[in-house]
């Protein structure tokens, strides 16, 4: 009875843990996805030795890159606020996600907003510059990936919005 116990115990600890994996969050999933994606990038394009192997490196990335942010939500990323601006009622945004990921985007609002708007705005322009942060954001079509030998740029760039609770249903 006591093996039989014991036994009992070690297979709950093992499906326990398994759980967890399982249960792992979305976003830590996403966020790491993204920067294996990266690392993976750098180190092939540092490992090829000619021009055309690079070049190949880069165009088989951007591949990678473009369908995993089309596919992928971005939730939940861990971001420090470089910069927000507030011009009329356009605020464009500034975020790093390290040193070889920023997330840039520019919203136009307009004068006469729906509540829904008008909350997405106040949190966008309550941003606070030089904070670390975890914010959603909605990939909008666009990003850059630089060469990793190019210290001038982040690796990669990503155009998209960052987002409050209340604009996708959340609590």
């Amino acid at each position: 009875m006591k093996r039989f116990l014991a036994i009992a115990i070690l297979i709950a600890g093992g499906c326990s843990d398994q759980s967890d994996k399982k249960t792992a969050s979305y976003h830590e999933r996403s966020e790491s996805a993204i920067n294996i994606l990266v690392d993976r990038f750098k180190s092939q394009y540092i490992s090829a030795s000619t021009k055309p192997a690079k070049d190949a490196v880069l165009s088989e990335y951007q591949k990678k890159i473009g369908e995993f942010l089309s596919s992928h939500y971005l939730n939940h990323i861990r971001v420090h606020v470089d910069s927000v601006t507030n011009r009329n009622l356009t605020i464009d945004t500034k975020f790093h996600a390290g040193e070889d990921l920023v997330f840039m985007s520019s919203i136009e609002f307009h004068k006469r907003m729906p509540r829904k708007e008008d909350s997405f705005y106040q949190f966008m322009k309550n941003l606070k510059v030089n904070t670390d942060t975890n914010i959603d954001f909605m990939y909008i079509g666009k990003f850059e990936l630089h060469p990793p030998l190019d210290s001038a740029k982040p690796v990669l760039i990503v155009n998209a919005y960052p987002l409050s609770y209340q604009m996708h249903g959340r609590r």
